[in-house]
């Protein structure tokens, strides 16, 4: 009797945890959110693994929805995430995993050795298909007029994607939040670079 409702306990636990990932997936890309994010990373921290985290991010994405409308932007986000979800699953090994953070931000974690093989063809696929959701004369342009978040009107060019990739080693971050702040300073030098792009950064200490 005790097994079984340690059993049951176990099983509604995990009930418990399915629903809020449930409930925290993208309504849009219909990836799991936040809540699962941090689960996943803090599970693969405490167990002390070796994997790569990798920070996805769209560049002059606010240009195009501003210009295209938002049903336009909201079908760009749920491709890429179908996009990165594909290049995940057919190269990112069995334990891999794909969120959402929201808006244009995504994240991949997965086998470290795995993970140029999974940026190159999520940016391939990326830059294949982005070019299909702009106009002929924009395209002819490379890109788009509009204004920026601080009200200056500027050239934007045409949609690329930004990968910013840690390294995690073993011991090398404590928590979620430690390791998302790394790659997130490490997204801002990718997205410096023209063109779509990934940045792969060996961290062997935490950056400042």
């Amino acid at each position: 009797i005790g097994a079984l409702a340690e059993d049951f306990s176990r099983m509604a636990h995990r009930l418990k945890e399915l629903e809020q990932m449930s409930l925290d997936a993208s309504p849009l890309t219909r990836l799991p959110g936040n809540i699962a994010i941090d689960r996943v990373i803090n599970r693969r921290l405490h167990d002390g693994l070796r994997f790569a985290l990798c920070y996805a991010d769209l560049d002059n994405f606010k240009a195009f929805t501003d210009n295209y409308g938002y049903v336009k932007g909201s079908e760009l986000i749920r491709l890429t995430g179908e996009i990165i979800y594909e290049a995940v699953k057919a190269d990112g090994g069995a334990d891999a995993f794909v969120g959402h953070i929201g808006g244009d931000d995504f994240v991949m974690i997965l086998s470290a050795e795995r993970v140029v093989t999974v940026c190159e063809a999520v940016i391939k696929a990326f830059d294949t298909e982005v070019v299909r959701h702009y106009t002929a004369d924009d395209l002819a342009r490379g890109g788009i007029e509009g204004t920026d978040r601080y009200g200056v009107q500027r050239f934007f060019p045409v949609m690329t994607i930004s990968i910013a990739v840690i390294i995690n080693e073993a011991g090398e971050f404590s928590t979620a939040v430690e390791i998302a702040k790394a790659a997130s300073e490490i997204k801002d030098y990718a997205k410096e670079k023209a063109g779509s792009n990934y940045l792969v950064s060996h961290l062997r200490k935490k950056p400042r």
